[in-house]
């Protein structure tokens, strides 16, 4: 791939993301991501993950095609993102078999490699929590850290509740005055979805709020470009 495809895949995005809802050009810019992936260009692979994993572009979704797409793009480019989505996947069980170790390892991969705050932020969140590593409170603090010094919109105010934290005070059903994770209690058996909140509305998040969650924060996160 070189200048040409790069130009033809700033196009597609244009088409698929800043339409309007206008859905041929919807369909325009799935098509123009789609032959950009399959000749092996790595932002395009990775958008086309995307698209897979959320039914952009008129497509039903397609969890277990979209791993297969930040596997594949994980393994030609070590490419950033798609080893962040790739993460989310593992740590969610959707497309793939759930295996949190393994998420760990790809956020810490992409918070590594590729300086990605998304996956600084996530990795800092399971460190603090325990989940898929040993709870590490001070290597938690340090990828925080980095993730709001990335941009991370969460990160700082997360960061501050986690070095201000109280033994013993009472949060109510968040584990610290951030209010972005819930306890976890024997009612929510361990689910992730039940345990997550959102930090805007301070709301249970449930398995399908949880998707819609985690689709707004690929948004918000993502730098194709």
């Amino acid at each position: 791939y070189g200048y040409c495809d790069d130009l033809r895949y700033r196009i597609a995005i244009h088409f698929l993301f800043m339409s309007d809802g206008n859905e041929e050009e919807r369909s325009k810019g799935l098509m123009l991501i789609k032959d950009l992936a399959e000749r092996g260009h790595p932002d395009a692979m990775c958008c086309y993950g995307v698209c897979l994993n959320d039914g952009h572009g008129g497509n039903d979704p397609n969890p277990k095609q979209a791993v297969v797409c930040w596997r594949r793009c994980v393994d030609m480019y070590n490419h950033v993102q798609s080893m962040y989505e790739l993460g989310v996947a593992l740590y969610t069980g959707e497309g793939v078999v759930e295996d949190e170790v393994a998420a760990v390892k790809m956020f810490e991969r992409a918070a590594v490699e590729g300086k990605h705050s998304g996956a600084a932020y996530i990795l800092g969140d399971c460190l603090l929590d325990g989940v898929g590593a040993d709870v590490d409170r001070g290597q938690a603090l340090e990828w925080l850290v980095m993730a709001a010094e990335l941009g991370h919109r969460g990160a700082r105010s997360r960061v501050l509740a986690v070095l201000e934290k109280k033994e013993g005070e009472d949060y109510g059903r968040f584990t610290d005055a951030s209010r972005q994770t819930l306890k976890v209690d024997a009612s929510s058996d361990g689910d992730k979805s039940s345990k997550k909140v959102d930090a805007a509305d301070v709301v249970v998040v449930t398995t399908t709020e949880n998707k819609e969650r985690k689709q707004q924060q690929r948004i918000d996160l993502t730098d194709f470009d």
